[in-house]
């Protein structure tokens, strides 16, 4: 009878070209001690100190291995190494940087990307390899990251496809994004990403929550987009889901890693079982563009969504849906929706107005604590700067686009966040930007220091 799974420590793995250490974690699956003669796909995964348990008391952690383990027992996947690789803090330098830092970091940050990128291939791989039982193949090699250690896992996999056969891509910084009401667009953005678009021997998963800020789908869906153009057989060589309410932490990371690890090391391939059809239900003339979140859900767990679909519409006097979702409003009115996949059907009531625009306006207030020394400013969702506005109270109006989504505690420093009145750590606060809002809040306390790991992270991977 096998025995359970295990992790296994590494301390103190020093890397060579970037002259530093770090702690490395090994998942090895049940049964690995007593199976001498199996070899098992590795996968990668950067900051790796959060994998399998927080980083420090009120962290989160994303708990890969209990995932790992219940689809590995369910018969679900093939049994993997999980090679987790703990995040140096960016004081000086940021290993998931390959080319650009966000001009707002670029100041102080180094880029050092490629130097991990070796680390990781001529240092920590070999080891791996001779250590344990691995299959050293790229078709057996994976690399997974969330944020900006999606961007690395981007920019190694693309550039190192004789290395890496699988990139799994959660929530990756392809795009800084910030509230900007005096630029023409409203929101500025910079691109951090090189595009890659040769057809190469690699399978490929990315994914967004629809709460994750200024953290947009649509950076992510272009991305997939123009991959899918280039030759990647969606389904097969590429996946792609955008994830309802999910919001940019490790927490939401966690709740979902199950699906990108089916679509990579799944046994057997799911059957469509249920089809829903998700995002806003209503549709404009003027203004804001709808684009249909279809989502196909799987026997084995897999979830998809829908990027060239078979839409049928009951009143085509009233709107089109063209196959990747976009909603083509015609005139007023109300209409039924319908989709099949692969035998399948969802139906949905969509109604089109006159007028939706852009961006909506959310008006936010705070009351704070005492303080001797009272901060000029506070934070709140991404972008959120709220100003001093009299004794114990901030406040800031702020112009979002539509139907984004937040989860956040404010914050009057590096992750130095709200707690409850008894310094426990409080559940994230949560609206959704689908009109104009006007917010109160009460902050019961703050924390006396920053909660975090050694590896601090970059403005890219806090959480707020």
């Amino acid at each position: 009878m096998p025995g359970q799974s295990a992790i296994v420590t590494i301390d103190s793995f020093y890397a060579r070209r970037l002259n530093n250490e770090r702690r490395i974690l090994v998942y090895l699956p049940s049964g690995y001690e007593e199976r001498t003669s199996k070899r098992y796909p590795v996968l990668y995964m950067h900051a790796g100190q959060r994998a399998f348990e927080p980083a420090k008391p009120g962290t989160e952690s994303w708990n890969i291995h209990k995932a790992a383990d219940r689809l590995i027992e369910e018969g679900i996947i093939e049994e993997i190494i999980i090679v987790a690789i703990a995040h140096v803090r960016p004081v000086t330098s940021n290993e998931y940087y390959h080319f650009v830092a966000p001009a707002a970091e670029a100041k102080h940050i180094a880029c050092t990307g490629l130097d991990y990128e070796h680390f990781i291939i001529r240092d920590l791989k070999p080891y791996i390899d001779r250590r344990f039982r691995t299959l050293p193949d790229p078709a057996n090699t994976g690399l997974i990251g969330s944020s900006a250690g999606g961007l690395s896992t981007y920019h190694i996999g693309f550039r190192n496809p004789d290395v890496f056969g699988k990139l799994i891509m959660l929530s990756p910084y392809f795009v800084k994004a910030w509230l900007d009401e005096n630029g023409e667009a409203k929101l500025g953005e910079e691109t951090l990403y090189r595009p890659y678009t040769d057809k190469l021997p690699l399978k490929l998963w990315f994914d967004i929550g629809d709460a994750e800020g200024l953290f947009l789908p649509r950076h992510v869906r272009g991305v997939v987009d123009r991959l899918v153009a280039a030759g990647y057989r969606y389904g097969e060589d590429i996946g792609y889901l955008l994830k309802p309410d999910a919001a940019h932490q490790e927490a939401d990371w966690g709740e979902r890693v199950h699906i990108p690890l089916i679509f990579m090391f799944g046994k057997t391939p799911g059957r469509v079982a249920a089809v829903e059809l998700l995002g806003r239900d209503s549709a404009a003339l003027k203004g804001m563009k709808t684009q249909i979140n279809a989502v196909a859900r799987y026997d084995n767990g897999l979830e998809l969504s829908v990027l060239n679909g078979d839409y049928r519409v009951q009143d085509p006097e009233v709107l089109e849906v063209l196959p990747d979702g976009t909603v083509k409003p015609k005139r007023e009115g109300e209409t039924a929706v319908t989709l099949t996949v692969d035998g399948v059907e969802a139906t949905r009531t969509y109604r089109v107005v006159n007028e939706l625009s852009e961006f909506v306006n959310v008006a936010m207030s705070v009351e704070v604590p005492p303080e001797s020394a009272p901060a000029e400013s506070i934070y709140g969702g991404m972008g959120m700067k709220l100003m001093r506005d009299g004794d114990g109270r901030y406040a800031g109006r702020f112009l979002v686009p539509r139907d984004t989504g937040y989860r956040f505690r404010f914050t009057r420093g590096f992750r130095r966040f709200e707690t409850a009145a008894d310094g426990s750590a409080l559940p994230n606060r949560a609206f959704r930007a689908a009109e104009d809002l006007v917010l109160h809040y009460k902050v019961e306390r703050w924390e006396e220091k920053a909660v975090d790991s050694p590896e601090r992270r970059s403005h890219a991977d806090q959480t707020f």
